[in-house]
């Protein structure tokens, strides 16, 4: 079947929109000409999967904050002055593999563990120690973001401190959060 040339450019007219359209949407998603933002910076945070955009969007303004508050001096000491369960200070274990804090927070994976066992009994996250895996409690998350930011940010890095080795009673859970406060505190 031959077409015409005028009925050629009515398609090519109305396809030329609808390609650029796609080609945009799927650089801008994807594509190679997308850029990056750098592992090394906050806002990027591709090991977080809360499938709650409410929890999510918390989630990385707090790991944003922890993120910031790693960098800071005191907030190093508290590496040290915890252990692991071989009596190793938490500190050591950064420098087996090679990362300072903000890096190793970058390196953890954080999902959603609002279906088990300690989130229906209302903890705010878990995790084994010595795992790089974080489970939130997508709903006390996002409750206690709303009464306390602060404490959201300092769990991230009490949680953080467990993927390290740090095992829980003793220290009891309070007694990690409050010294985290204590060191990485906003003030």
């Amino acid at each position: 079947m031959v077409r015409n040339a005028a009925w050629v450019r009515r398609r090519v007219v109305i396809l030329i929109p609808v390609v650029w359209a796609v080609i945009a949407t799927t650089s801008h998603a994807q594509g190679p000409l997308a850029p990056e933002p750098s592992p090394l910076t906050p806002g990027n945070w591709p090991r977080l999967h809360l499938p709650d955009p409410v929890a999510n969007r918390v989630a990385r303004q707090a790991l944003d904050l922890a993120w910031e508050r790693l960098d800071k001096i005191d907030c190093a000491d508290v590496l040290n002055a915890f252990r692991d369960g071989a009596g190793r200070p938490l500190d050591e274990r950064l420098r087996e593999l090679a990362v300072d804090r903000q890096t190793y927070l970058t390196m953890l994976v954080f999902i959603d563990g609002s279906r088990e066992t300690p989130c229906l009994k209302g903890s705010f996250a878990f995790t084994a120690p010595g795992s790089r895996v974080v489970r939130i409690c997508a709903e006390e998350l996002k409750r206690t973001w709303q009464s306390s930011p602060e404490q959201v940010i300092s769990r991230i890095i009490h949680e953080m401190l467990h993927t390290l080795g740090l095992g829980e009673n003793p220290p009891s859970s309070a007694e990690i959060t409050r010294r985290v406060i204590a060191a990485c505190g906003g003030r």
